[in-house]
């Protein structure tokens, strides 16, 4: 249930355009200090969970894994996603399931 809970807060967060998605426009909103949370796919590589998980830590954002979270934000096939409004953020997080989060 909860993960049907994140996905359909990540998909109203993409519907009221404070959710971007895509590798490189992801990366640069968490360097600016425009995300306020990072959600990546289970299926995304250990390499990129990796190197975001690093990123967020730096940052002091919290970097959570969605099941399918590519077709919650109606873009399947990105594995990455940054929501850059704080009350969404709190949304998804809410949502998510103990342990299921970095930071």
């Amino acid at each position: 249930m909860n993960d049907a809970r994140q996905r359909g807060a990540l998909g109203f967060a993409m519907r009221a355009g404070k959710c971007i998605a895509g590798d490189f426009a992801c990366e640069r909103a968490v360097k600016r200090g425009g995300a306020c949370l990072i959600a990546l796919d289970t299926e995304a590589s250990s390499a990129t969970k990796e190197r975001y998980f690093g990123m967020c830590e730096r940052a002091g954002i919290p970097c959570v894994t969605i099941v399918d979270m590519g077709h919650a934000i109606g873009k399947a096939g990105r594995m990455v996603a940054a929501v850059t409004d704080e009350r969404f953020a709190q949304m998804i997080l809410g949502a998510s399931a103990p342990g299921n989060h970095a930071n």
